[in-house]
This record gives structure tokens, C-alpha cells and sequence, in this order.
């Protein structure tokens, strides 16, 4: 078993768990009366991207959680890898995002980050490890 992809992919899971669950009743707490037929348009839009990431890190967390413990799938070092480079390009785009924009007084409130980066270096260390 490869430890280190496989606690990036526990990881993963509690981030779906959490980001499915309580990530989606605090994102559906922002909804309101909307004004005009864009604004809401805009805001389902918004959701429905909320759950394309919740997807994304079901996918992650299962893949890797199947590949750090069978020999399942051929090519782990390269699955490992695809997903260290997602994680690294999370962060990279919160990290613009945030400063790039009126987000930047709330980046210490913003942390996903640190979790994107504590999963892809697990990966990219375990990659040596299969």
C-alpha cells in the first residue's frame, strides 16, 4: 500500500464529504428573492460549478484511494501525478483569484489552499513509492 497517495485520497473524501454536504447547505444559505431572471440565472450557474469541484474530489479520492491499496489500474505513477498537478492548480488559481480580485481581505478565511497543497505534495511524494 502507498501510504502517502493514500492519505491524499482520505483527504480528498473528507473534502467531498464536506463540501457536499456542508458546503452545499452553507452555498444554498446565499440564496435569495432574486431580482431579475440574470441574477438568478448567475447564481444556479454558480451552484451548479460548486458541484462540478464536489465531483471532482469524488473522483480524486476514489481513483486514488483504489490505486494507493490494489492493482487495479495500470499506470498509478501517472494518475497520482494528473491529480498532483489538480491540486497544484487549485491552489495556483485561488491564489490568483483571491488577489486578484476584492477576495484578498478574506484570504485567511480562504485556506482551501493550504488543504490543495498538503494533498498534491502527498501525491508528488508518493509517486516514487508504487
Amino acid at each position: 500500500m502507498n501510504i502517502f497517495v493514500f492519505i491524499a485520497g482520505l483527504l480528498s473524501f473528507f473534502a467531498f464529504l464536506a463540501h457536499a454536504f456542508v458546503g452545499t447547505k452553507e452555498t444554498l444559505s446565499t440564496k435569495t428573492e432574486f431580482a431579475d431572471g440574470t441574477t438568478e440565472k448567475n447564481w444556479y450557474q454558480a451552484f451548479t460549478a460548486w458541484h462540478l469541484v464536489t465531483a471532482d474530489l469524488l473522483l480524486s479520492s476514489v481513483l486514488l484511494l483504489i490505486i494507493s491499496t490494489t492493482d487495479f489500474l495500470d499506470g498509478k505513477r501517472t494518475i497520482a501525478l494528473i491529480f498532483a498537478l489538480q491540486f497544484l492548480f487549485w491552489t495556483v488559481f485561488a491564489f490568483v483569484t483571491v488577489f486578484t480580485t476584492n477576495g484578498r481581505k478574506y484570504f485567511k478565511h480562504l485556506y482551501h489552499w493550504v488543504f490543495f497543497l498538503i494533498v498534491a505534495g502527498l501525491l508528488l511524494y508518493g509517486l516514487d513509492r508504487f
